[in-house]
């Protein structure tokens, strides 16, 4: 059966925490399938056609990653070097992942009120993220949109968490419920 992929793209994982309850959020759904790249990273790196089936028998793809300097942090980096190889991801014509729907999903240390030109941080995440963007429609995905949570508090995680599954879920077009 298709299921919605969620990658997780956070370096360090936590037991506790938006992280843990996000994931734990979308592991009880059984139309999710996450995979957790700090997980699958091997001292030699990715295992690029593992990767590669997980994404080819997917419905849908979410890359979760928290923002690291108005970017990806490495490991979400690398895990795309790896995997949007030439011949599989894109040819001298352009994508070949045949329009699958794909949603950027992130999280910010600053506030989202920040992430504009009159804001602290100067442009929107939408402008940090276009490589995102642009990276998953050349390789043909077809991009959905960015979903975002800020400074969670701690007393507020699991509601943050179940926020931006809700969130995922409007993008991808279904409901938030199993």
């Amino acid at each position: 059966m298709c299921k919605h992929l969620l990658l997780f793209g956070h370096p360090e994982m936590a037991s506790t925490g938006f992280q843990a309850s996000l994931i734990s959020r979308v592991q009880n759904d059984p139309r999710f399938e996450v995979r957790i790249l700090s997980q699958e990273h091997r001292e030699i790196g990715f295992n690029a056609l593992e990767e590669q089936q997980s994404i080819e028998s997917a419905k849908s793809v979410i890359l979760h990653f928290p923002l690291f300097w108005y970017s990806m942090p490495a490991i979400v980096k690398e895990w795309i070097d790896t995997v949007f190889t030439l011949g599989w991801a894109f040819d001298q014509n352009g994508g070949l992942l045949k329009k699958l729907p794909f949603v950027c999903s992130v999280t910010t240390g600053a506030k989202l009120e920040s992430y504009s030109s009159e804001g602290s941080n100067g442009h929107s995440l939408d402008t940090y993220l276009l490589h995102v963007q642009r990276t998953m429609s050349y390789a043909g995905m077809n991009y959905l949109g960015l979903v975002a949570t800020d400074q969670i508090q701690p007393d507020a995680v699991k509601l943050s968490a179940d926020r931006q599954f809700e969130a995922i879920c409007q993008k991808l077009g279904i409901s938030a419920k199993a």
